[in-house]
Order: structure tokens, then sequence, then C-alpha cells
């Protein structure tokens, strides 16, 4: 009698690829756990990053827009990374190679999230998330500025969060460089003045700095008024009277 293999099972376990919950939940698991890790636990401060710097001479300025770009990705406070280079390379130099490393880090951060967690948020979403990642999406680059210059939320977790709503790139890079230098200035101010924090730079570096969350709440504030006239605008061409069914003559 010829053997006969058996039939194929299609019962099989689906992986954790295959499964949008654990693959999503795992990642925001694993994000949570860094932030709690670095934002409480103060693993790194500025002294440590400080010290791995400023041995390296001239290739400090590479080195820490590379280091600073991972941490960044890893949930290291930006405003912590942004005072290391007040410290290291004075207001300007280190605002402008703070703003270099929250750009490849906001990329960084976005590209590892995308990869990870694929179309995990489309699948769980229910319909008022989906209409906010249709928001964010609609209004990529506009999205990101606003974040961006908004007082007291992290870019980190929201440069994660870009990622699984599939923000594009361009308009993640883009919106970081634009509204993060406002910020990455007033940090690297007040880092470089951290033995007087009464002098002039830091006094401008915490002007500078409410100054963009007062932008940020503005912008804010334009944009979802703006996006309530769109939805009205739109329910009220859905309920025209040549747009309703006529019914029976």
């Amino acid at each position: 009698m010829a053997h006969r293999d058996p039939a194929p099972r299609s019962d099989r376990r689906p992986t954790a690829a295959s499964r949008p919950h654990l693959r999503l939940g795992g990642l925001l698991l694993g994000l949570l756990a860094l932030g709690l890790v670095f934002a409480l636990g103060g693993v790194l401060g500025t002294g440590t990053i400080r010290g791995w710097i400023d041995p390296l001479g001239v290739a400090a300025p590479i080195a820490y827009v590379v280091l600073a770009a991972v941490l960044g990705a890893a949930l290291v406070p930006g405003a912590v990374l942004a005072t290391v280079a007040g410290l290291l390379f004075g207001p300007v130099g280190g605002a402008l190679l703070a703003l270099a490393s929250a750009v490849a880090s906001a990329v960084l951060a976005r590209g590892f999230s995308a990869r990870v967690g694929g179309d995990a948020l489309e699948d769980v979403s229910g319909e008022r998330l989906r209409q906010l990642t249709a928001f964010a999406r609609r209004n990529g680059l506009l999205a990101v500025i606003v974040q961006r210059l908004l007082p007291a939320i992290p870019d980190g977790p929201l440069s994660h969060a870009f990622g699984l709503a599939r923000i594009r790139t361009r308009d993640l890079a883009l919106g970081t460089a634009i509204a993060g230098g406002p910020r990455a200035l007033s940090y690297a101010l007040l880092g470089s003045s951290a033995d007087d924090l009464t002098g002039r730079d830091a006094i401008a570096g915490v002007l500078l700095n409410v100054t963009t969350g007062i932008a940020g709440l503005t912008l804010a504030w334009w944009v979802l008024r703006r996006e309530r006239r769109r939805a009205t605008a739109a329910a009220f061409e859905g309920a025209l009277p040549g747009d309703a069914d006529p019914g029976p003559r």
C-alpha cells in the first residue's frame, strides 16, 4: 500500500509576526521600558555622556551626532542630549550638532518602528485612531512641526509613533529640522551656561523655550481649527439635497 503524506494542517499556530496585537504590544512594551529607564532611572546623565565624548578631540562632533542619534532613538531625553552639546561645543555649535542629531534620531526611530511594527497599528486601530492616523498622514510635515514645537512633549516616543503611523520620512526629517532648531538652541544655551544659570545666555535659553512652546500651541490651535472647518465643509457637501437619495417618485 503506497504511503500517503498527511494532509497539510490549517491550524498551525500563527507566529508573532502574524499577530498585530503581539507585534505592536511587544514594540510598545520595549519602548516603555527604555523610556522608564532613561527618563526616570537616571541611568545616563549629562556628565556620563560628556565623559564619553569629551576625550575624542577633533572626532568629538561626529561622535556626538552619531551617539546622540542612537540614544535619542532609544528614548534618552532630547533635552539631556542638547544640553550636553551646549556643554561641549558652546551655544551655536552645540545647537547645530544637537539639531543634526535630532534629525538623524527621528529618522532612525521612525525606520525602526515602521519596520518592526509594520501594519500592526492599522490592523488594530479603531475608527477614531484611524481618523487620527489619517489626519497625521494628511498633514505630515505640519503635524511634525506642531509636535516638535509643543512644550513638554518628548520627541523620541513621537518619532516612533510617526513611524507606526507611516508618516513619510521626508516630512519627519524636514519637520524636525524646521521646528527642532529653536528648542535645540534653547537647551544648548542652557547647557553652555551650566555654571551660571542667571546669566544672559541662560535667560535667553529659557525665554526661547517658552516662546517656542507658545508658538507650538498657537500653531496647534490653527491646525485643529482648519481641520474642523474641513470636516464641517465635507459634512455639509455630503448633506446637500442633490446628493441625497430622492426616493420613489
